[in-house]
């Protein structure tokens, strides 16, 4: 996997406090490298060919897993790979205000034959990934989900594409992302110390293992430096820091669970 130098600024479309958060020629060392630990984890627990499918979840609402999934999909295309970016949160899409984009066309009106597949993709050339935003916002999001129409165009984005990253609803809240793992190779879990409860986590990986995900990390986001072996403050005013995961262990030693992530955190979904 050949690594390339980052040339890409943060869009200006983006507003100040979304710009902040997204990976870009100003982010600093340490942040860059959680992202590239994450990455790497990625990589390593997926070993083999063909195209690798990734979902992020959390146990609840503002986790940040949203923008966890985005980051990550910039990190691995900087390597000079095909990365796809989906928003399967259809309840409470968020990647494409992170963005700055529209949400329509995308993954709903693909599924109800209301445009093409080619029309819903969009291409961020800032950060040289495809995206498919969330759509319309429909009655009936595990229904489409759960789909042969959904399960055919996966199969169709896995013949394009080398990695494909998924934001998914909160596991404790819908049953959504479990319903997703079938098609996917690992889920990410985002965690936030002091807002997620130990019993919250536990369940959600209870859930992701009975529908068969293979759980391969997690994202402790919004960690203080009390609780993390490195501190940053950056001249965007918030605090970036990071922390080795041991998930398992600490959330759920029953299961054993033996993946591990660590990532960069910040305070949005």
């Amino acid at each position: 996997m050949k690594l390339i130098r980052r040339k890409h600024k943060v869009s200006s479309h983006h507003s100040p406090s979304q710009r902040k958060y997204i990976l870009g020629d100003n982010t600093s060392f340490i942040v860059d490298e959680a992202y590239n630990t994450l990455r790497s984890n990625i990589v390593f627990s997926m070993p083999g060919k063909g195209c690798k499918v990734v979902e992020f979840t959390s146990c609840g609402m503002s986790d940040g897993k949203s923008i966890n999934a985005l980051n990550t999909a910039i990190t691995f295309a900087e390597t000079n790979v095909k990365v796809l970016l989906i928003d399967c949160d259809l309840r409470r899409p968020n990647i494409n205000r992170l963005l700055a984009r529209k949400s329509s066309p995308g993954l709903t009106n693909v599924l109800v034959n209301a445009c093409s597949l080619d029309d819903a993709i969009v291409r961020i050339d800032d950060y040289s990934l495809d995206v498919i935003f969330s759509g319309y916002l429909p009655p009936n999001p595990s229904e489409l989900l759960s789909s042969e129409a959904f399960a055919e165009l996966m199969e169709t984005l896995k013949a394009r594409y080398d990695y494909i990253f998924i934001d998914t609803p909160p596991v404790a809240a819908v049953i959504d992302a479990a319903v997703i793992s079938k098609h996917t190779n690992g889920a990410v879990v985002v965690v936030r110390p002091g807002t997620t409860k130990k019993e919250e986590l536990v369940n959600v990986v209870s859930q992701l293992e009975f529908a068969d995900a293979k759980v391969v990390g997690f994202v402790l986001n919004c960690v203080d430096d009390e609780h993390s072996g490195y501190y940053y403050r950056g001249k965007y005013k918030y605090n970036y820091t990071y922390a080795y995961v041991h998930g398992a262990e600490n959330a759920k030693s029953a299961k054993n669970t033996k993946s591990s992530s660590r990532s960069e955190n910040q305070k949005t979904k």
